[in-house]
C-alpha cells in the first residue's frame, strides 16, 4: 500500500516540477528579436531641465505649426486640431487681442501648475 501511494505522490510531484522548472527560465520579450533586443543601447530617462526642454518641445511643435506667423487665432487652433487651446483660448488670451503667442500660451499653462522653464 506505501508503494501506491509513493507511486502516486511521485507522479503528482513531477509536473509540478516540471511546471516549476518552466517556469524558472528568463522571460523574454516575443516583440523584439534577441538580435535587435542585444544590440539596443539603452538611454537614460531625461531629469530636471532635461525633461521640461523636452515637454515645452512637444507643446512647441504643433503650435509652430499651426501659428507660422508666431501668432495664433481661434480659428487657426481649431482647423489644427488644437482643442485645448481652442476651449481655453479666452483664458489664454487675457489681453483680448484674438490672438496668443506661445509665450502666452506657456504662462496659461504655468499658471495651472506645469512644471515648465
Amino acid at each position: 500500500m506505501r508503494t501506491a501511494l509513493a507511486l502516486v505522490l511521485a507522479l503528482l510531484a513531477g509536473p509540478a516540477a516540471a511546471v516549476t522548472a518552466t517556469m524558472e527560465r528568463p522571460l523574454c520579450d516575443p516583440c523584439v528579436p534577441q538580435a535587435v533586443k542585444k544590440s539596443a543601447v539603452a538611454t537614460p530617462s531625461p531629469e530636471g531641465a532635461a525633461l521640461r526642454g523636452r515637454v515645452e518641445a512637444k507643446l512647441r511643435a504643433p503650435f509652430e505649426a499651426a501659428a507660422p506667423g508666431g501668432s495664433l487665432t481661434r480659428g487657426q487652433a481649431r482647423a489644427s486640431g488644437l482643442g485645448f487651446i481652442e476651449r481655453h483660448f479666452d483664458e489664454i488670451d487675457a489681453t483680448g487681442r484674438g490672438a496668443i503667442t506661445f509665450d502666452d500660451y506657456k504662462r496659461f499653462l504655468k499658471a495651472r501648475g506645469a512644471a515648465l522653464d
